[in-house]
């Protein structure tokens, strides 16, 4: 007898889109779009909502974050499956604090690469602190700074964006240009999706 799979409270945005992964009992994950996530989570437990999980089944939510719209959740939820299973995984993972003393990083100026104009983009987007960037979706930040500006801003934005990101939430101290292979391949993936 299987039990009742728990589901996470999700407070939801108004309006717009959310992109989620939920892992099945087999351990594999599926990646979907929803505009109510309790109801298609009960529908996924249901054998309703797909083909590929009615055997699958329960399957528990385990990663979901908004979108303003449905062309940028179809976006993302292309972007995320391109990824291999270890990325999956690794984005899904609770953020743990490295091993060592937190970072100790006042201003966001602090941060390697971030310097006063990259600065400057972050606190108009609401990101006032170093505290702040982890678990943060870069390439969701990205878009939103173009929709704020109204302007694509060079794509270097986005690599600088991925390294700050990516250094508070452990990683060792990198030029930007080392994260522009991923910043490529998951871009990619969105165009082919046009």
């Amino acid at each position: 007898m299987s039990k009742k799979a728990r589901q996470p409270t999700v407070f939801l945005p108004l309006e717009g889109w959310i992109v989620y992964i939920v892992q099945c009992a087999d351990g594999s994950l599926y990646t979907g779009i929803t505009t109510d996530i309790v109801r298609r989570c009960q529908q996924h437990n249901a054998g309703t909502a797909s083909r590929y999980k009615r055997s699958r089944r329960p399957v528990k939510l385990v990663y979901h974050e908004d979108q303003p719209d449905k062309s940028s959740a179809l976006k993302r939820e292309a972007a995320i499956k391109a990824i291999t299973r270890r990325e999956k995984l690794a984005m899904i993972q609770p953020k743990k604090k490295p091993a060592k003393a937190p970072r100790q990083v006042a201003r966001l100026e602090d941060i390697p690469n971030v310097g006063p104009a990259i600065a400057t983009d972050l606190r108009q987007m609401g990101i006032t602190t170093p505290a702040e960037l982890p678990g943060r979706d870069p390439f969701a930040i990205y878009d939103k700074l173009c929709r704020i500006t109204g302007q694509r801003h060079d794509p270097c934005v986005l690599d600088t964006f991925i390294a700050a990101v990516r250094y508070m939430e452990g990683a060792p101290k990198q030029p930007w240009w080392n994260y522009t292979a991923e910043r490529k391949r998951v871009l990619a993936t969105r165009s082919s999706t046009k």
